[in-house]
């Protein structure tokens, strides 16, 4: 750093003196010190800016999964209110011939039976 100042010196066509040339020095040294401070700050924002593009790829790929998940439970929903309404016509269906065969006095089994018959 000291041909530094030298150099600076040698342009202009005289030679500074120790007390400017140390001061060139310490601003050089300075100077230098804030740099890598800022490489290193620079770095740093790069990795976090990585770091949270990947927490941001991970979160929408939850929110596509809970998408999906919400999707599904939609369409089983739909699915057993459908067996529900199904289950029911056939009992209103069953009950309507079970009418018909005690109005004519058939005999009939009950529609639901035990475990053990």
């Amino acid at each position: 750093m000291a041909e530094i100042g030298r150099e600076i010196g040698n342009r202009n066509g005289s030679k500074l003196p120790a007390s400017r040339e140390a001061a060139v020095q310490q601003g050089l040294a300075y100077y230098q010190e804030i740099a890598a401070e800022r490489d290193a700050l620079a770095r740093e924002v790069a990795s976090l800016k990585s770091e949270i593009a990947a927490h941001k790829v991970c979160t929408e790929a939850q929110a596509s999964q809970i998408t999906e998940m919400e999707s599904r439970c939609l369409s089983y929903r739909a699915e057993r209110d459908q067996a529900m309404v199904d289950r029911a016509k056939y009992e209103t269906l069953l009950i309507g011939i079970q009418s018909q065969l005690r109005a004519f006095h058939i005999p009939n089994e009950p529609l639901v039976r035990a475990d053990g018959d």
